[in-house]
């Protein structure tokens, strides 16, 4: 795999000539694909300041012998591939396979216009392999010319590579010097230099051995140098024996420090807040036996910081998790995390916010980030104008081939640190948001390194039966110990698990409730218990794309899952108890339906894909009937497109309503588009959008679309960013107004700027209000008596006598309630909670209101 991270020079042989060197600049910014004024791009911002006159002489060193053994290499470089990076013995040493691996310097930057610069270390690889192929060196002057984030500058940098190759020569981009014949490289000193005047850039790299021979380069260049320096290996080509680095440093009047880049040791914190118990954690990087291996949690007191906890960092996930109980949630809160190691003492700090008990909940839905859009900086700064209370990631908090390079599956303690190292790239773009709001984070699939995921109650599988159906086979491929890895690390803050015994494989479980701003809140996961494809269709390949119709019942049978008995008995529970809430919010990972039809860059249409929760049918169903009862709203993602959603049951629209938020950065690009294939349809709704309206799914659904925000078939652009929002990212704002008990649905594009209000800042359809009783669609005909409260807002609850089912159960909205029912016959009515219950037996439904109950506390 090539990373596209080189700016290659052309070499020209007559330097002093000023039209080679505009010529070199030309094919300089034709390697790089950009145009010939992108050079004049203002300097890396949040890396530098943007202002000539501050930069001031800086240094940097780094000596590793003072380090313990360890992945994780320091808070001032970042590693990418962070997994095959390691401090051992002393020394900066490379153990992976990729091209253009590199360590980037975070908090030394090289700024714009005239100054010098140094670096050097010490560096070598074993001279009895020198017939192996490598490369490695310093690459200078990286940035991303779309996006002035460290982050971007990290994964998506272009810039100038100066090395030593071990085919034998020294290199600044194409141009060569040969080293003399027996050049030892078991050994080196590299140096490199830098002089910017007001015309030429001067670059020296220079290679000294140690027998003493040395060689040395010489380049000039008409651009200015500016951006981020990395340490590199594989620079040019892969070597089984790559080199190693030490005594790194860094001198000269055009570096700065931007002490503010630097990443760790304490990465980030992920809390919820839910009936009065704070949960942290804190996501540490993969550190050494020697360094310190616990963190304390501290919350200012009067002024003071006051150490409440101390954890141990736990050997796998790299967390510590902190519980308080008895929160005090009616008042802002500020808490730091401390760590201290080798004598330094480091902080991160936040604030648990009040709890929004007297004002609408504003929640943001999140999910699937593949790293083309990375950092995703446009949507992180409309989203943090927009400051939600809460923050939901649904699942795909990464992708397989996030940063660039591909997971590790095998052995399990390289599949940990695989997964930990695209786990860190989200955190690091969402952590500013993630500290100071209530983060509810859930795995999904591509967490798992799995493309589908059909858990089957948590069925292991080998990685060669997976590989011979991946898309299709039940089971989980990765390693026991790697899955409770992912949901410690998306799932370690969240409220404690419902019933937290394993699953029999060992499997940890996570699905939970939290209560929050007046909502509640049911969290599951809608793969764990689910069945395979392989259950009911047979075949190769993509059997979980429906490319004919289906014959009836054919993907239905009696011992087929979806969400499992446990998280049935749970969502049966939850629906039941309203303590604290006035509203409810199921929480998935995807839609139980199938609304998308087109799929892949060929714009392929399937009948469906059973990677929806549309089948099976028959405990989809169940399902829904059970969250109709608590008139429950749905929202989930995966689908790479947004939705809304009305589910239907035994008749059009007489289920709840489902929001399926965009992503924040689509990979796979999906429509919904059943106009195309000139599906039938009923019922589309008065704004008249294409393709809304009640479409059939091929499992059997009657699915009200009201609103869906399509790509655009032409969606490539070079900017990435501009590529994002044509492929439909963005993401969901969802407001729940608990005294009103309104649900505002917006969808905003990836490119949308609250502060610049435009049109199409949101998907079309977008936005809409419904009310909570919406969630129950039926129609009802026959009325139960008005219910008169002395104390408002008491939890109703309507039984059947005929069979004893629960009907419906809610939080009334004031002093009076009367609930309408579908059939006539006799209800029992159940007013109030906890010791202020009373039951009305007996109440017969009526064609007419009239009749009254007193309820008095």
């Amino acid at each position: 795999m090539q990373l596209h991270y080189i700016l290659k020079l052309t070499p020209d042989i007559n330097r002093n000539s000023k039209m080679n060197l505009k010529n070199n600049r030309r094919r300089f910014l034709k390697k790089l694909g950009i145009g010939f004024g992108a050079l004049s791009f203002s300097g890396i911002t949040n890396l530098v300041a943007s202002k000539k006159t501050s930069y001031i002489h800086s240094s940097f060193k780094i000596d590793f012998s003072a380090f313990p053994d360890r992945t994780w290499l320091d808070e001032s470089l970042w590693a990418i591939p962070m997994e095959d990076w390691t401090i051992k013995d002393g020394k900066l040493q490379f153990k992976g396979k990729e091209s253009n691996s590199r360590v980037n310097v975070l908090t030394t930057v090289i700024g714009i216009g005239p100054g010098s610069f140094e670096i050097s270390s010490d560096m070598g690889i074993k001279s009895s392999r020198l017939k192996n192929d490598g490369s490695a060196g310093f690459r200078i002057g990286i940035k991303d010319a779309l996006d002035n984030d460290v982050k971007a500058a990290c994964y998506y940098g272009k810039g100038i590579s100066t090395g030593v190759s071990a085919k034998g020569y020294l290199f600044i981009g194409d141009k060569k010097l040969n080293f003399p014949l027996g050049f030892d490289l078991s050994a080196i000193k590299l140096k490199l230099t830098c002089n910017r005047t007001n015309a030429l850039t001067d670059l020296v790299l220079s290679c000294k051995n140690l027998s003493g021979s040395k060689i040395q380069l010489n380049e000039k260049l008409e651009e200015d140098v500016d951006g981020l320096i990395a340490i590199a290996n594989n620079m040019e080509v892969t070597s089984k024996e790559p080199f190693w680095f030490s005594n790194v440093s860094m001198q000269g009047s055009k570096l700065t420090d931007k002490p503010e880049n630097s990443f760790g040791p304490i990465l980030w914190a992920m809390h919820t807040l839910s009936k009065r118990v704070l949960k942290l954690s804190a996501q540490m990087p993969p550190l050494g036996q020697l360094d310190n291996q616990s963190i304390s949690l501290q919350l200012k007191k009067v002024n003071s910081w006051q150490t409440v906890q101390t954890q141990t960092i736990d050997k796998l996930s790299k967390v510590a998790v902190f519980r308080l109980d008895k929160w005090e949630q009616k008042k802002d809160i500020d808490y730091r995390l401390v760590y201290k190691n080798l004598g330094k003492t480091s902080y991160y700090s936040g604030i648990i916010r009040k709890e929004p008990l007297d004002r609408p909940l504003v929640f943001a839905g999140l999910t699937c980030q593949e790293w083309g859009g990375y950092p995703y900086s446009p949507l992180i700064k409309n989203l943090s104008k927009h400051n939600p209370d809460m923050l939901y990631f649904s699942g795909d908090q990464l992708y397989e081939r996030n940063g660039g390079y591909p997971i590790k599956r095998e052995p399990v303690g390289d599949s940990i640190l695989s997964f930990l190292g695209k786990w860190y790239m989200f955190g690091w773009a969402f952590r500013d948001l993630m500290r100071n709001r209530p983060t509810i984070c859930t795995p999904d699939d591509h967490d798992v390194f799995q493309g589908n995921m059909w858990g089957e109650g948590g069925k292991l599988v080998t990685v060669d039966e997976w590989e011979n159906n991946p898309d299709s086979r039940g089971g989980y491929v990765q390693s026991l110990e790697m899955i409770n890895v992912v949901h410690q690390t998306n799932c370690g803050h969240m409220p404690d698990a419902f019933d937290n015994e394993p699953l029999t494989s060992g499997i940890t479980t996570w699905h939970t409730d939290l209560v929050y701003g007046k909502t509640s809140f049911a969290i599951i996961s809608d793969r764990m218990f689910k069945s395979g494809p392989q259950n009911v269709r047979k075949g190769n390949g993509r059997i979980d794309h429906i490319k004919e119709p289906l014959t009836t019942n054919e993907l239905e049978r009696p011992d087929l899952e979806l969400l499992g008995k446990r998280q049935m008995n749970f969502l049966d529970h939850w629906v039941n108890d309203w303590t604290g809430a006035n509203m409810k919010v199921l929480l998935s990972q995807t839609l139980f339906s199938n609304v998308s039809t087109h799929h892949g860059d060929n714009k392929m249409f399937l009948h469906g894909d059973m990677d929806s929760d549309g089948w099976p049918k028959t405990k989809r169903d169940e399902v829904l009937r059970l969250i109709r009862k608590g008139y429950v709203f749905h929202i989930n993602g995966d689908q790479h497109l947004p939705f809304i959603v009305q589910y239907s049951l035994d008749k059009k629209r007489d289920a709840g309503w489902t929001f399926c938020t965009p992503a924040i950065s689509t990979g796979y690009i999906r429509w919904g588009a059943p106009d195309l294939e000139n599906l039938p349809y009923t019922d589309r709704p008065s704004h008249n959008l294409p393709n809304t309206g009640c479409y059939k799914d091929v499992f059997g659904n009657e699915n009200y679309v009201y609103a869906v925000g399509n790509p655009a078939d032409k969606y490539q652009d070079n900017n990435r960013y501009k590529r994002a929002q044509n492929k439909s990212s963005g993401f969901g704002l969802i407001t729940f107004n608990t005294k009103l008990r309104t649900i505002q649905m917006d969808a905003y594009r990836f490119l949308a700027n609250k502060d610049k209000p435009g049109l199409n800042d949101q998907f079309p359809g977008w936005p809409l209000t419904i009310n909570q009783t919406d969630n129950d669609g039926r129609e009802t005909r026959y009325f139960l008596p008005k219910i008169l409260l002395n104390k408002p807002d008491q939890v109703i609850k309507i039984t059947s006598v005929l069979n004893n089912k629960l009907i419906n159960v809610i939080r009334s909205k004031g002093n009076e309630y009367q609930h309408k029912v579908s059939e006539k016959g006799k209800y029992t009515i159940q007013v109030g909670e906890g010791k202020s219950v009373k039951i009305f037996s007996e109440v017969e439904a009526s064609d007419k209101p009239g009749k009254v109950i007193q309820y008095k506390v």
